[in-house]
């Protein structure tokens, strides 16, 4: 009988965990609460771990399960040990005895597009950071430095210059943009239109002023969820939007350079919301940038979990031949059920 396998992705907003065998079918995949132990302690994590364990191996038998691979944004916190220890004893608890292997999302996400050993990796979602990778392994990384320090290019960096292009506005000092009706309309709960009507320097004062309070009173982080509305702006052909597009491409095709020569043939992964989508207008922009200054076949990052289980197939099979292996692959990441 195939051994089992678990991948799983710990998440701010969610816990995601697949059970794969070792001939690469994936008889179960679940996704629970956010499960991240930087976002949300060690404790709380791991309980949500150990639930969601519980409900993909329901019906099958824990204790063949061999290995276990977990990707984790910010995994600096599982070197601790006693943290390590408290996950490792949530999967005991749903009957699970093999010891967990913390990897980056980064790894993760290269080794859910790629069985090859090196290349690149672009996240851009809520962050941003671009990643060396050398046998499956981060070795160099460029940003990733979290809200307050970096992150350009990112979901955040794409909202915070979305206030930043609409209290511009608002004051005369930048170009004239919708931005400044939709992030009105977000932050400060206004009537559509109403934020342009004309006014005194009293009234537009006051409206920026607004902005800035109701940026300040929420976590900055919150700033990311502001980026949808960049989107629709450039989409709808403004102005303001696409340049903020085009310096959100820039500055993360930046990120890889600092990280990948511009003749290097290994695979460049792409991965998160904000260039996952070919003709998401960053996405689309980056891609440009890429191809006119670096080598190499471009790819987007597949499910993450399924990156993670073929890890966990690796660990187990090191005798097996890299051909071998590369089917297993190419299973693992076919779309798999949910439940």
């Amino acid at each position: 009988m195939d051994e089992l396998v678990i991948g799983a992705d710990l998440g701010g907003t969610s816990t995601r965990l697949t059970v794969a065998t070792t001939a690469g079918s994936r008889p179960a995949t679940v996704e629970g609460a956010g499960g991240n132990p930087t976002t949300h302690g060690v404790e709380r994590a791991a309980a949500e771990l150990s639930s969601a364990a519980r409900r993909a191996l329901s019906g099958l038998d824990p204790a063949a399960v061999a290995a276990v691979v977990i990707g984790v944004a910010g995994r600096a916190t599982l070197d601790d040990k006693r943290a390590a220890d408290i996950f490792a004893g949530a999967l005991a608890a749903a009957g699970v005895t093999a010891r967990p292997v913390f990897v980056g999302d980064a790894e993760v996400a290269f080794c859910s597009a790629t069985p090859a050993p090196d290349g690149t990796v672009l996240l851009a979602g809520t962050g941003a950071m671009a990643v060396r990778i050398r046998d499956r392994r981060t070795t160099t990384t460029s940003d990733g430095l979290g809200w307050l320090l970096g992150d350009e290019g990112s979901a955040y960096w794409l909202g915070r210059e979305a206030v930043r292009a609409a209290i511009a506005a608002i004051g005369g000092t930048g170009p004239a943009t919708t931005l400044v009706e939709a992030v009105s309309a977000r932050l400060l709960d206004t009537a559509p239109g109403e934020v342009l009507d004309e006014g005194s320097a009293g009234s537009v004062q006051r409206r920026r002023s607004a902005l800035i309070r109701a940026v300040a009173a929420r976590p900055p982080i919150q700033l990311a969820a502001l980026a949808p509305l960049v989107v629709e702006a450039e989409a709808a052909g403004d102005a303001v939007a696409a340049a903020i597009c085009d310096d959100a491409a820039a500055r993360l095709v930046r990120l890889v350079g600092d990280v990948r020569g511009p003749a290097e043939a290994d695979p460049l992964v792409l991965n998160g919301g904000v260039v996952r989508a070919q003709d998401a207008p960053v996405g689309r922009r980056v891609r440009r940038l890429i191809a006119e200054r670096f080598a190499g076949e471009v790819l987007t990052a597949a499910d993450g979990i399924a990156g993670a289980a073929w890890l966990a197939v690796r660990d187990i099979r090191p005798q097996w031949s890299g051909e071998r292996l590369a089917q297993v692959h190419a299973l693992l990441t076919a779309p798999a059920p949910r439940h």
